[in-house]
């Protein structure tokens, strides 16, 4: 496997051995193995423990069963998979029918007929999609009425919440988004967009895509937005709702499952709420790049730990796991609180908190907060606006590529042009940033700004992204010692 993690030591990441030697064998035993590869034995269990699963309209173990199926008692909206499935493989989700036709609507547009549908279904009874070829049964269950606030995020699908957990505790999490590549699945090797969660705050932050163009196989991009929707939407700094139900349920899940160490996928219904999609035995590790850390370091710090219940292991994870705002715990109370889009001032260079001017030498404006952002970002035509246009002139002047084909090739740039704009007092630095999944070098301004009441003098890297919604981005960086209230805005 390929992965792109910043700032993470190889003994930090998990690998597939290791996963395999250290956590599903000696924690996940048969039986637990068997239940979460069989949906329908997965289903009964979590019904008994009170826990939502999509309504099953059908099951088919048999030919002879498809035969006899009355496809009008069938709801015009549904999905078929299959009950021992991996991968997302043989999941055909249908939106609608056609009127007086037997024709059902995919999330492409396209439509299949009664006999598309028979023909996968024997696909399904024959093992075609499940793990060892070996003989399976279909499942028609309801389809989840995707939650408003993540629906503008997907294309024609349902986005879903991935959850590991292990001895009791979530340890890391991440939400996928079905894209046009995906074909409406919430699957990473489908084509989704997966993006990762911060335990303790339920805020989304960086996000990756599988890279198709790599000749090796698992290699992932970091991405910022959407990009096969009419709008291209930032993917971090998602609030998701009703965060500490979804840690909960999973902890139930592992539980009720019996796996010491699980993959619990829970998807928001617009009116039911969290439901849980499967469990997973031997979830992959693409988690760790949508959520830049890697797994092996939070699995040692869980192991052997003794948690007494449902909620302790709920509080361990965000105190262990928590972004910024979770660090430290015990200090919260002091930290002064701010929105996710807050009212700041910012400066115009020539301003001094010592001297009195006539002219009005700042600009009130909204900013965003995220915690997916190590460097704050401020727009090119703000900064402009503030009397940092020649600096920036000094950048342009050097005529740097609008992308460079390695990390390594950015840094020769910038050693060979520190020298030159050393003596602009305005720039403190170039930086190298991935950006749309490119490698591009950005002049970092110091910028004077006001939030909460406090004057800052912060580093920023120059934006020229079109699709910026705010003209400030506050980034960890210059957000520590805040709290973040994610249920308002100023």
């Amino acid at each position: 496997m390929s992965y792109l993690i910043k700032n993470n030591t190889k003994d930090e990441i998990l690998g597939l051995n290791r996963r395999n030697q250290e956590y599903i064998r000696p924690y996940n035993s048969r039986s637990a193995k068997s239940l979460a590869d069989d949906k329908i034995w997965t289903k009964k269990i979590l019904a008994k423990n009170g826990i939502q699963t999509p309504e099953v309209f059908k099951i088919i173990r048999s030919k002879q069963q498809l035969n006899h199926l009355d496809w009008s008692s069938l709801p015009k909206s549904f999905v078929i998979k299959p009950n021992k499935g991996t991968g997302g493989h043989g999941i055909l989700v249908f939106y609608g029918k056609k009127k007086g036709l037997e024709e059902w609507i995919r999330p492409s547009g396209k439509t299949m007929t009664k006999k598309d549908l028979i023909l996968h279904i024997e696909n399904i009874l024959e093992g075609r999609f499940s793990m060892g070829d070996r003989k399976d049964s279909a499942i028609i269950e309801a389809r989840i009425q995707n939650d408003p606030l993540l629906k503008k995020y997907s294309y024609r699908g349902v986005p879903d919440i991935r959850i590991i957990v292990f001895n009791g505790v979530p340890v890391m999490a991440m939400l996928r988004f079905p894209t046009k590549r995906s074909d409406g699945k919430a699957n990473l090797h489908a084509g989704a967009i997966c993006t990762g969660i911060d335990i303790g705050t339920g805020i989304t932050t960086y996000s990756m895509l599988g890279n198709y163009t790599s000749p090796i196989s698992d290699t992932y991009i970091l991405v910022d937005t959407t990009s096969d929707l009419e709008e291209n939407l930032p993917l971090s700094g998602i609030q998701i709702p009703n965060w500490d139900d979804i840690l909960e349920i999973a902890v139930k899940c592992q539980e009720a499952s019996n796996l010491g160490y699980a993959g619990i996928d829970i998807a928001l219904d617009a009116e039911k709420g969290p439901m849980v999609f499967e469990l997973n035995a031997r979830p992959g590790l693409g988690i760790q790049v949508a959520n830049q850390a890697g797994l092996r370091r939070r699995l040692e710090r869980v192991k052997g730990l003794k948690v007494k219940g449902i909620k302790h292991g709920i509080r361990l994870a965000k105190e262990l796991f928590g972004g910024e705002i979770e660090d430290e715990i015990e200090a919260i109370s002091g930290r002064q609180v701010v929105s996710i889009v807050e009212e700041i001032k910012v400066y115009h260079k020539d301003w001094s908190p010592n001297v009195k001017k006539k002219k009005k030498l700042f600009e009130v404006l909204k900013a965003y907060m995220d915690t997916g952002f190590q460097t704050s970002r401020i727009d090119k035509g703000l900064a402009n606006r503030i009397g940092l246009d020649e600096s920036l002139n000094s950048f342009y002047k050097l005529d740097a590529p609008s992308s460079f084909e390695s990390f390594t090739e950015a840094q020769e740039f910038i050693e060979k042009n520190d020298s030159i704009l050393s003596t602009d007092e305005n720039i403190v630095r170039l930086a190298k940033l991935l950006e749309d999944g490119k490698i591009r070098v950005r002049p970092v301004l110091k910028v004077n700004i006001k939030i909460s009441k406090e004057v800052k003098n912060v580093e920023m890297i120059v934006s020229t992204r079109q699709e910026m919604t705010y003209p400030v981005v506050l980034g960890r960086e210059d957000l520590k010692g805040y709290l973040i209230d994610t249920t308002k805005t100023f």
